[in-house]
């Protein structure tokens, strides 16, 4: 009897026992993380063989892009001569401003200032000329009376006025030919004074005399650098653009520029001058020039600048 009593008790703690263990929530693993169930999205098919390069990204509205480009002088010449000689005197020195027109040098020219005054001299001598047209007038005033004469009286002979005649034909042939040739002593001297001008250099545009290539004494060859002459009181912007892209430009459109000074970067108003009809072949962009004042001297040729591009 009392065995039976503890048999049961043994029974009825190890259902307790289980019926406690299986009702304890279940432990997390570490590490382990567990995932709220999502709904099942559709299948998303992506095309591989589409490798085409992105579009580029356009400007936002209201905003403008800026091209780079490289500032020149408005002018810039190199001059030289057409002619081979020694430099006589250089009349102005690097650094000096030329007025246009002005003699920077010249050439030793004593033999063609010499040339020069013998053509004038020439040219100038009309006494052959002026006897040639007194002698025409003369014998015409006779021609006109003796042929009256023979006309109304016979008073001269028919040989007598035939030979009137000839003399007459003989002086207005000698006069025509004195008229040529001192048409031809006109530009004989005036090719003598172009000989004597092209010793001469003269500024074709005001400015500033850059280099000079050449000292005094020194003997010059045709078409060699003799000169260098710029102006940067007004200065060039040459910017490249791409011609990928569509651009709204046009000659005598105002825009504005950033020219790097030092280390900062000055604004200016400057005019197209230039919008090419054609792309150069060899690298693809478009070279628009701008023009803007620089009367200061602040901004030196040969910087960079940006130019805005107009919305």
């Amino acid at each position: 009897m009392k065995r039976n009593v503890l048999l049961g008790i043994v029974v009825a703690l190890l259902f307790f026992t289980l019926l406690f263990f299986f009702s304890q929530p279940s432990k997390k693993v570490p590490g382990k993380v567990d995932l709220p169930k999502r709904a099942e999205s559709p299948l998303v098919m992506v095309d591989s063989s589409r490798t085409g390069d992105l579009q580029p990204k356009a400007p936002a509205a209201g905003e403008s892009s800026l091209v780079t480009g490289v500032v020149e002088p408005y002018v810039d010449i190199t001059l030289g001569m057409v002619v081979q000689g020694r430099i006589d005197k250089i009349l102005f020195s690097e650094g000096r401003r030329v007025p246009k027109g002005a003699v920077i040098l010249m050439l030793e020219k004593g033999q063609e200032e010499l040339e020069v005054a013998r053509r004038k001299i020439i040219w100038q001598n009309v006494a052959e000329l002026n006897l040639a047209n007194i002698t025409v007038r003369t014998l015409t005033e006779s021609l006109n009376s003796n042929r009256s004469l023979y006309s109304t009286s016979r008073g001269v002979s028919k040989e007598e006025l035939d030979k009137l005649s000839l003399q007459w034909e003989n002086a207005v042939a000698e006069r025509d030919k004195l008229l040529n040739q001192e048409e031809r002593e006109k530009v004989e001297y005036a090719m003598a004074e172009n000989a004597l001008e092209s010793r001469i250099l003269r500024a074709p545009a005001a400015g500033v005399v850059e280099k000079i290539y050449f000292k005094a004494g020194e003997i010059c060859q045709p078409n060699q650098p003799v000169v260098r002459l710029i102006d940067s009181g007004r200065c060039l912007l040459t910017a490249n653009l791409d011609d990928t892209r569509s651009y709204h430009l046009r000659e005598g459109m105002v825009v504005s520029l950033l020219v790097n000074v030092g280390g900062t970067e000055v604004k200016k108003q400057g005019v197209i001058t230039k919008v090419p009809l054609v792309v150069d072949p060899a690298s693809g962009v478009m070279a628009v020039k701008v023009v803007f004042e620089n009367r200061d001297g602040r901004i030196k040729p040969g910087v960079t600048g940006k130019m805005y591009l107009p919305e």
